[in-house]
Parts: C-alpha cells; sequence; structure tokens
C-alpha cells in the first residue's frame, strides 16, 4: 500500500514537472513569436480581441474557484463545492491562458518596456501557480466532503491562502499593466 501511495505521488509530482516546463515553453514561444512577427492592422485589432475573450474567460473562471476557496475558507460553503467548481472551471482558466499566449504573440509586445517585461512575468507566474495548485487540487480530493477549512493543518491552509494570493495578485497585476500598455 505504502509502495502504491509514494509511487502515485511520484507520479503526480513527475506530471507536475512536465506541466511546469510545458507552461514555461509555450510563454517562452509566445513571446519569441512575438518579436518575429508584424501582424497586419486588421490581424492585431482581432488579436487584441481574442486576447481580451481570453482574458476575460481564465481570470473569470479563476475567480470563481477562488470565490468559492474563500467561501470554504470562512464557513459558509464546503470543500465539496469548492471542489465541484473547481473541476467545471479548471478548463476555461487553462483555455483562458492558452488563448492569451496565443494572441498575445500576435500584440507585438515591446519587450524593452520594463512594465511589459513585468506583465509577461505576471503571466508566467500565473502559469506556473496553475501548475502549482495542482498539487492543492489533489489535495482537496482527498479530503472528507464536509471537512471544514479550520480543521486542516496549518500548512495546508497556509498553502491555500498563498495561492490564492499568488495568483491574484499575478492575474490584477497582467490586467493592470496590460491596460496601460493599451492606452499609450
Amino acid at each position: 500500500m505504502t509502495s502504491t501511495l509514494s509511487e502515485k505521488r511520484r507520479r503526480r509530482q513527475r506530471r507536475r514537472i512536465i506541466a511546469y516546463a510545458a507552461v514555461t515553453v509555450a510563454w517562452a514561444a509566445s513571446i519569441w513569436i512575438g518579436t518575429l512577427l508584424a501582424p497586419p492592422e486588421w490581424l492585431h485589432t482581432l488579436a487584441l480581441f481574442g486576447h481580451l475573450v481570453g482574458l476575460v474567460i481564465g481570470l473569470g473562471a479563476a475567480l470563481a474557484i477562488e470565490w468559492h476557496a474563500l467561501l470554504w475558507a470562512t464557513g459558509w460553503s464546503s470543500v465539496r463545492e469548492l471542489r465541484q467548481v473547481d473541476q467545471t472551471m479548471i478548463l476555461p482558466v487553462w483555455a483562458g491562458l492558452a488563448v492569451l499566449l496565443a494572441t498575445g504573440a500576435l500584440l507585438q509586445p515591446h519587450l524593452d518596456s520594463p512594465a511589459t517585461a513585468v506583465k509577461l512575468g505576471a503571466v508566467l507566474v500565473v502559469a506556473l501557480n496553475g501548475v502549482a495548485l495542482t498539487r492543492w487540487t489533489g489535495d482537496l480530493a482527498r479530503i472528507p466532503p464536509n471537512a471544514r477549512f479550520q480543521a486542516l493543518p496549518r500548512g495546508i491552509r497556509v498553502r491555500f491562502v498563498v495561492s490564492a494570493v499568488v495568483s491574484q495578485i499575478a492575474w490584477w497585476t497582467a490586467v493592470f499593466i496590460g491596460m496601460l500598455n493599451s492606452t499609450t
């Protein structure tokens, strides 16, 4: 039994390592492609619209998950409801992020701008944190459906809160800088 659990744990860890590499490569490829392309104005406009759609989908889904997590943490909801929302909304989070990377390559980011570098870093943090959260999601699956947040070990509670705060700071940093970049 113990070897089976440790083997499952190692498999999940290997999948996370592969996922970390994949999102980092996708992020870097988006930036690299953005340096090579000079899309016509009509395509740039479509990419900007697609970028906004990706933002609405990805950030909206992330907000839904984190809102339900906050409800559970404050006793207003159950871990069962959080798991259901997480399972339902995780695909839109990743789809939104994929759209952001694909369309971002067509927006000709100004890589010499410190603000753009911070935005791109924030996007990478969102993606890497999303991969890290897969461990938290696995932990949620093993928690009894009626478990209260306060009954969890302190380390798990801290990891949960830190991940949510990192997610929101990174998402909103990217949104704010993107808004500033689009108006200048």
